[in-house]
């Protein structure tokens, strides 16, 4: 630890400023032909340990298994190139060294990795996984690291955040790690916006006289070309949690430290604005769990890259959207860090432009604002109540016809004496996400009511689930939930029946393009 601490230094080239592009371009080379070299090698000895993500029929699509260790080969290769250049500076320049500021940071990384590395082979929980994201984002916010943030710089104005201001950075930290974490579910793409706001720290940098941050950056940008060569779809080694875990954690930090205006002062709209699809999407994966009753930590496959390759995107094709649309913030970002004595809000630009664009052409979003206005609209019905039931249907992935099947069940409301349901279906394998919610305004005690949450299986395998509330009448709850029962069996001959047919008719599908003779 303290070898790869020393590596990580900040060197005041104040006594040659000249020699600052050439080192960063210098650390940039190094870096990516050491990324070429280690991934690689990581790569086959991942591969002979059978350290590898093997193909899954429900969630994944890949064909054969793909190696794990990108996070390995990216650590190593940057911390290699910082070394050698390091030790390159120390004697073309008479610039002091100091290892403190980002010694946190480097600790922080490890074990970043290390968490990461052992969750991509033993699959860790997600709570403990966060547990220790938040011990890496303490270890970043030292005393002394430049990233307790006292005050926060915003369209011209200053706030005082005090004590304020360390909780404020963890949580920084904690949206970086996560948000690159929740991007990497397609071949490239973590990789590609790593390397792409790696880049953009580095001009930042730059433009703010901070050396250190600039080497680190380009240090990091140089290992992910490296990495890209054996990750760009079809990717024969992915990154892992170890490797965009660490990547979030990298440049959620630089991303703060090259945006200090003085003293503990920091101007927040560039970070944010280069974070933004990150952010917009982790915010989006939030909105889309909580409101639907399900768990913050449920994997699904509503993210930004999946609704691209839903809609007849090849793989490459949505890589190339979202880069474009990440460049739009980055450049907007870079403008705000260039332009700071203008005091011009860029970045904030940049992301309304890119949010435009998002939701005008219904790329991404859509579906998560239907169930924002669903949730607020059952509160103000709460506050105004209203005298007809409240009933609310979201397709958030896919085109299959569920809402007869929901129709059916709001049949049978006052059969059950119900007064809420909701039905939640998932089917990663067919990108079918559907959930669907009713209430109507009911005076009844709630020791009258009762709960019932039931599993939707199709050939015992889950696809959703089924919450219920009724209210008890004159007779006993046990007959009315035998019927029930019987009802949710039908129910779910229902959905298989739309399941097969789906699956009957993609594999027709597949089999014509076979016989379809090749095009010279």
């Amino acid at each position: 630890m303290a070898c790869l601490a020393n590596c990580i230094v900040d060197v005041n080239f104040m006594a040659d400023q000249s020699l600052f592009v050439p080192l960063a371009v210098l650390v940039a080379c190094v870096a990516g032909s050491a990324g070429l070299f280690v991934t690689d090698r990581i790569r086959g000895h991942f591969l002979q340990k059978g350290f590898v993500d093997r193909p899954n029929e429900a969630r994944k699509q890949q064909q054969t298994a793909v190696a794990y260790g990108g996070g390995t080969a990216v650590l190593l290769a940057a911390v290699f190139a910082i070394f050698i250049v390091n030790g390159l500076s120390s004697r073309w320049t008479a610039g002091s060294l100091d290892p403190w500021p980002l010694s946190g940071l480097a600790l922080a990384a490890v074990l970043m990795w290390a968490v990461g590395l052992y969750d991509d082979i033993y699959n860790m929980r997600g709570t403990t996984k966060l547990l220790w994201q938040f011990v890496a984002a303490c270890l970043v916010v030292l005393p002394g690291s430049g990233l307790v943030i006292e005050r926060v710089a915003m369209l011209g104005t200053t706030f005082s955040l005090g004590y304020l201001g360390i909780p404020l950075a963890i949580l920084w930290i904690l949206a970086a790690i996560n948000s690159l974490n929740l991007l990497d579910g397609m071949d490239g793409l973590a990789s590609s916006v790593g390397l792409l706001f790696s880049l953009t720290i580095g001009v930042m940098a730059i433009c703010t006289g901070r050396w250190t941050e600039a080497i680190v950056a380009m240090a990091l940008a140089g290992s992910l070309v490296g990495f890209l060569r054996y990750n760009w779809p079809p990717a024969t080694i992915y990154l892992g949690d170890s490797g965009s875990m660490l990547i979030g954690l990298v440049l959620g930090a630089l991303s703060i430290r090259c945006e200090v205006k003085d003293a503990a002062s920091i101007a927040v709209a560039a970070p944010l604005a280069m974070f933004a699809i990150p952010l917009i999407d982790s915010a989006a994966a939030i909105v889309r769990r909580k409101f639907t009753g399900r768990s913050m930590y449920a994997t699904d496959r509503g993210h930004i890259h999946h609704r691209l390759l839903t809609q007849g995107l090849t793989n490459r094709q949505a890589l190339y959207l979202i880069i474009g649309l990440c460049s739009i913030t980055c450049f907007g970002a870079i403008l705000d860090v260039y332009f700071r004595k203008v005091q011009f809000p860029f970045g904030a630009i940049a992301v309304g432009i890119v949010i435009l664009i998002l939701l005008s052409t219904r790329i991404f979003g859509n579906s998560e604002l239907s169930l924002l206005n669903n949730r607020l609209g059952g509160l103000m019905r709460r506050i105004f109540p209203a005298s007809t039931p409240r009933t609310a249907s979201v397709r958030l992935q896919g085109t299959l016809e569920w809402d007869r099947v929901w129709q059916g069940l709001l049949d049978t409301t006052s059969r059950f004496n119900l007064i809420h349901a909701r039905m939640s279906l998932q089917l990663p394998d067919l990108h079918e996400d559907f959930y669907a919610t009713w209430r109507s305004r009911s005076r009844a005690k709630t020791e009258q009511r009762w709960t019932v949450d039931l599993p939707l299986t199709h050939k015992n395998r889950p696809i959703g689930m089924l919450s219920v509330i009724g209210v008890q009448d004159e007779t006993t709850v046990a007959p009315g939930l035998s019927e029930l029962s019987d009802f949710v069996e039908e129910l779910e001959k229902q959905l298989g029946q739309i399941i097969e047919q789906e699956r009957e008719r993609r594999a027709t599908v597949r089999e014509t393009v076979a016989l379809q003779p090749a095009i010279k």
